[in-house]
């Protein structure tokens, strides 16, 4: 069945992680992965823009397999300049946000400054969720509340603990705010998956495997193995994230 990584990362993190372009498309064909949306790490420079244009190169040497999304620090004055520059120079295809890492909260004025520029130009953007004080659901419900026209795509569903309030709080959050879209990297929680489609639909469910913080090896075996129809897996697998990023399915 045809697959699509939502998440994957291009270039060595200052945190540790990190995969250059050779090692990215042999983990893809590895494991027979046609497409991946890749964004930028937070390199050691602390300069995203060179990031963004790592991007944008190896989608230009990858176009049939990789789609890039920009990533920008929303605290800094040039940020809205970036995200523009991302899309309309760049050719970039959506907005990476990183509150835990850059460290702001996700429903901060600074945010909140730079989305209008993302709903101006159409695209979706990318939320590392669940992060204590900075990305929690009651402040990523804030966000989707304020630009509801802005799709949101919250990787591990939007929470990180898979248990007790967060696994709850994060229910209700994609429940009742319809331009939120589940990721699944980190969701080792099958069930979870799984139950969330009769409640928001398979076509919210994005599969991504944050690598190589995460194994792409293990991600992509819930989708795979998960206890769905066909429709609903090859909506998680690669259909809503075509449509999402208005591809051909």
């Amino acid at each position: 069945m045809k697959t699509l990584d939502f998440h994957q990362h291009l270039g060595q993190s200052i945190f540790g992680y990190g995969q250059s372009l050779n090692e990215l498309m042999q983990q893809l064909e590895q494991h027979q992965i046609e497409q991946a949306v890749v964004c930028p790490v937070q390199p050691q420079d602390y300069h995203l823009g060179p990031q963004n244009d790592l991007i944008a190169k190896a989608v230009n040497q990858y176009p049939k397999r990789l789609i890039g999304f920009g990533r920008v620090d929303p605290r800094l004055d040039s940020a809205v300049t970036e995200v523009q520059r991302c899309v309309t120079e760049l050719g970039l295809k959506g907005i990476f946000l990183h509150p835990w890492e850059e460290t702001y909260r996700i429903n901060s004025d600074w945010v909140k400054s730079l989305m209008p520029t993302i709903q101006a130009l159409g695209i979706p953007v990318m939320i590392s969720g669940g992060h204590v004080r900075v990305s929690m659901a009651s402040q990523l419900a804030d966000l989707a509340r304020s630009f509801p026209d802005v799709p949101m795509v919250l990787t591990s569903g939007g929470q990180i603990n898979i248990s007790g309030i967060a696994l709850g709080e994060a229910t209700q959050l994609l429940k009742e705010h319809s331009n939120l879209y589940l990721e699944t990297s980190g969701i080792y929680r099958e069930d979870f998956i799984e139950d969330m489609v009769p409640i928001i639909g398979s076509e919210r469910i994005l599969f991504g495997s944050n690598s190589p913080e995460y194994h792409l090896g293990l991600e992509v075996l819930r989708p795979r193995l998960s206890h769905l129809n066909p429709e609903h897996q090859a909506n998680l697998l690669y259909n809503s994230a075509a449509r999402l990023l208005k591809l051909p399915e």
